[in-house]
């Protein structure tokens, strides 16, 4: 049963019915064509293909919106599930395509070797994301970009690597892992602590490859609207929270 009234289209729409839409936007987000090649797999040109998944992409993510599985997004966080033990927090990067020459070194991370956008990730121990920062430009450091965001947590553990050192003065639940002292050695115990917060974190990084499961978020992005690039990847994060929350639906079951 539907949840929402199937809209009235005529049938001489160029791409009719809600079910190609739905397919043609997700093939697009999955395997990052040309858009003259994807034209050519749904009868339709290269302009009519650029025009579908403009209109369509905001519809994709007010209905990932309307499902509840979107992360909450933007400058502010506000933990609301107090059931989960302990949250990950962690920054991913993703390639922009050659933009303007004048503004090129202003997206060039010296750590990639290439133009990026950067966003702040926070996730559950399940993998599932509850939080996505706005997009910094690649060589904003990791440190820079959590001062831009207002994180409140209601007791929970934060767990970083030491990318973020210096967040534990202003997150008193931020743990990060032991740094070697210059010259000397981390004793067993450091060590071990390093291992557990390692193999934790191990749940952030799983949920960056389910991001980037849409080779649209995995290459070099085509769209040119930087709004359209921020569109796709939370569209991305959502299909990711679509995947985890059906999961543990058939666990439960």
């Amino acid at each position: 049963m539907r949840l929402f009234p199937e809209p009235d289209e005529s049938v001489r729409s160029s791409l009719y019915g809600s079910k190609c839409k739905l397919d043609l936007i997700l093939m697009y987000l999955k395997e990052n064509p040309n858009q003259s090649y994807h034209g050519r797999l749904y009868g339709i040109s290269q302009s009519k293909v650029s025009e579908w998944v403009g209109y369509l992409i905001p519809v994709l993510l007010e209905s990932l919106l309307k499902m509840g599985v979107m992360p909450q997004m933007g400058c502010y966080y506000e933990q609301v599930n107090e059931e989960i033990d302990y949250l990950l927090l962690d920054l991913t990067e993703r390639v922009v395509r050659d933009i303007d020459h004048d503004h090129q070194k202003e997206f060039y991370s010296g750590k990639k070797k290439m133009h990026t956008l950067k966003n702040l990730i926070i996730t559950d121990q399940s993998g599932y994301i509850e939080f996505i920062s706005e997009s910094y430009m690649g060589p904003v450091h990791d440190k820079t970009n959590w001062d831009q965001v207002a994180v409140h947590l209601k007791g929970q553990n934060l767990l970083a690597d030491l990318s973020f050192i210096g967040i534990e003065k202003d997150c008193p639940n931020a743990i990060l892992p032991f740094k070697k002292p210059k010259g000397g050695q981390l004793t067993e115990l450091q060590k071990s602590v390093n291992q557990a917060i390692g193999s934790a974190r191990v749940t952030v990084e799983h949920a960056f490859s389910g991001v980037k499961r849409l080779k649209i978020i995995r290459e070099k992005i085509r769209l040119k609207s930087l709004q359209k690039r921020d569109l796709v990847f939370k569209i991305a994060a959502g299909l990711h929270n679509l995947r985890v929350s059906r999961k543990a639906i058939v666990k439960l079951t």
